[in-house]
């Protein structure tokens, strides 16, 4: 490049680039005021950084803000199989294990990924559409959209392509009552051998070889994982039937936990679920040990946005801050950004494909260069937000690198 890349809260307004529900190491976010404070983590082991969120960029992958460098990172979905970067889209859920963060001259932070596991919510038939409440139901399970929610390129009218019986794969976050808040929505092949859910379990009879999981009944023949019990989230890979009795069967029956490294610095912003107290809760499906802080925000309760700092000790984030987020707590309009080279170009449409991204820069303003040097093979830098289609990336700024 010819000249330094601006930090994101000098490109774009802060709504552009700030992402919702992910965790990032609290070394590499900038302070911010407000909210219960408590002990400093600086005496944490050096565990490097854990996120968990939405992607809401490429060139690396970006969370929360943070540049993940996955070139030599492992690939994986949560339920073992073998991707690779390429597989990544925007909206997926993934979570990141990478070293420390550090920030270049530029004032991005980056960092480098030794894994990221991807995870969906569920993955299964469409059962009942609402477009105009903007939900969908699947497996049992209610799915919101919204203006954040990224759509595979053949659903570019969004619940409107769809119809009761098609298979999709919801990627997002759950609300406080359970509603997956959808980030992106995938169409699967009719013929898949088996569907998947991640869920809580609500109630479990060991003896009966049963278990209720997001309002499914579902048999269970397997052994039975220990410390299972209602409340314990689960990944479920389902038969693509239930029995004549409504009851589902699971051919996997895996209880998932935090793979953060113990002494981890993170920080998780998302709703708050699974409320015990203002001292002991869940967000975005995470455990939260909040008895060391001295006060906490006022307003503190199930279903609120909230940032929480702090470091992990054996699965629990215990925090150091926690501060509540204003807005809408279903979901912001989030910026997006991808780097890469140009891969196809139609200047007629004012149209580019940047990593399987279809660009439209019919509005964009342009640095170190003009739409008259964009070109197959350019490598650029775009920022921007989701189109109406909720495919189509927007493009706000398009940087040319040299």
């Amino acid at each position: 490049m010819n000249r330094p890349i601006p930090t994101r809260a000098q490109a774009l307004p802060r709504r552009f680039w700030r992402p919702a529900a992910a965790l990032v190491a609290a070394a590499a976010l900038a302070a911010c005021g407000g909210g219960g404070g408590g002990d400093d983590d600086s005496a944490a082991s050096d565990a490097g950084v854990f996120a968990s969120g939405v992607i809401h960029g490429f060139g690396s992958i970006v969370v929360n803000g943070v540049r993940y460098d996955d070139s030599t990172a492992r690939v994986s979905t949560e339920g073992g199989d073998t991707w690779s970067s390429d597989d990544l889209r925007l909206g997926m859920v993934v979570d990141v294990q990478a070293g420390a963060a550090s920030t270049d001259a530029s004032g991005q932070s980056r960092a480098t990924a030794s894994s990221v596991v991807v995870r969906s919510e569920v993955e299964g038939p469409v059962q009942a559409l609402d477009t105009t409440a903007g939900t969908l139901t699947v497996l049992g399970q209610k799915v919101l959209v919204n203006g954040s929610t990224v759509w595979d390129d053949d659903l570019r009218a969004k619940l409107a392509a769809l119809s009761v019986g098609d298979i999709v794969e919801i990627y997002g976050l759950r609300d406080a009552d359970g509603t997956i808040v959808a980030s992106r929505v995938d169409r699967e092949d009719a013929d898949e051998d088996d569907y998947e859910l991640r869920a809580t379990v609500d109630a479990v009879d060991s003896a009966a070889g049963t278990l209720s999981v997001g309002g499914l009944d579902i048999a269970w023949a397997g052994t039975w994982p220990a410390g299972l019990a209602a409340g314990s989230p689960v990944l479920l890979v389902l038969d693509t039937r239930p029995a004549a009795n409504g009851r589902w069967t699971a051919r996997t029956l895996k209880l998932l936990g935090s793979t953060a490294a113990s002494g981890a610095r993170a920080e998780i912003e998302g709703l708050v679920t699974a409320w015990t107290s203002s001292t002991s809760f869940r967000v975005a499906g995470v455990a939260v040990d909040a008895s060391g802080l001295s006060s906490v925000p006022a307003g503190l309760a199930a279903g609120v946005r909230v940032e929480v700092e702090g470091v992990f000790a054996d699965g629990t984030l215990v925090a150091s801050r926690i501060e509540i987020e204003r807005g809408d707590d279903r979901g912001d309009d989030d910026g997006l950004e991808i780097e890469g080279t140009i891969e196809s170009l139609d200047s007629a449409a004012a149209t580019l494909v940047l990593r399987g991204v279809t660009v439209d820069w019919s509005g964009a303003r342009f640095e170190d260069g003009s739409a008259a040097a964009l070109a197959v093979g350019a490598r650029i830098e775009v920022q921007g937000t989701l189109a109406d289609d909720g495919s189509t990336l927007r493009a706000v700024e398009i940087e040319f690198e040299r």
